[in-house]
């Protein structure tokens, strides 16, 4: 089958004007960083020198955490067991 040169041509000239046209350059100003105006207070805020900074401090219960991470894993394979389980009786690998 023929193309039609007219459709041809037309998406020619669509690509050359789309490649041509240029995007207009943005008049914002560039945003600055603004840490630098706030490193005072951001420094009143870190533990003092030497001092042991755990990301997790706190009386955490060792059998919640540990029920809620088991939980959270189980959670997890049992979504992506399921899941697999589900495509390989849809496509008929397993019966």
């Amino acid at each position: 089958v023929r193309p039609n040169s007219t459709t041809m041509i037309s998406a020619v000239r669509t690509s050359a004007v789309r490649a041509a046209t240029r995007r207009p350059m943005s008049t914002a100003t560039p945003k600055m960083h603004k840490a630098k105006d706030t490193w005072g207070e951001l420094s009143k805020t870190r533990p003092p020198p030497g001092h042991d900074h755990t990301v997790f401090e706190g009386p955490y219960s060792t059998p919640v955490i540990a029920a809620f991470t088991i939980g959270i894993l189980s959670t997890g394979y049992g979504m992506m067991y399921f899941g697999m389980r589900h495509q390989q009786y849809k496509q008929g690998y397993w019966k």
